[in-house]
């Protein structure tokens, strides 16, 4: 008899041991879908945020390229820069002129050096 519920005891226990580690795997595998559900959330919040940031920057180049037109700039130049010895509004130049005089096409050749070159003219090495 005492042989009898030995065993049984070891059955028992068995059982158990086995209910209660299903039990717990399953307990802890709904613990881990809420917090990869909560880190999902984070995720698309941040997501959210670096598109509104992408546009404000987008929407903040488009107003400086606005803002520092070289026409608007000539005209605030001669408006507030008479003769105050910082600049003059002669020195602001047109497009065309600054892409005449320094307009350069850069091209990356063997041995990592940069050449630059004006249409028309000779090849210098430029070394950076």
């Amino acid at each position: 008899m005492k042989e009898l519920w030995q065993s049984l005891n070891k059955f028992y226990f068995a059982n158990c041991a086995l209910v209660a580690s299903v039990a717990l795997s399953i307990l802890l595998m709904f613990v881990v879908q809420f917090k990869v559900e909560a880190l999902q959330d984070g995720v698309v919040k941040t997501e959210n945020e670096i598109a509104a940031y992408e546009d404000e920057i987008q929407l903040l180049e488009v107003e400086w390229v606005y803002l520092t037109r070289p026409e608007r700039l000539r005209i605030l130049a001669s408006r507030y820069l008479e003769n105050n010895g910082y600049a003059l509004a002669s020195q602001i130049k047109n497009e065309e002129k600054l892409e005449k005089y320094y307009f350069a096409n850069y091209q990356k050749i063997e041995g990592g050096e940069v050449v630059a070159s004006e249409s028309g003219q000779s090849v210098e090495r430029v070394s950076f």
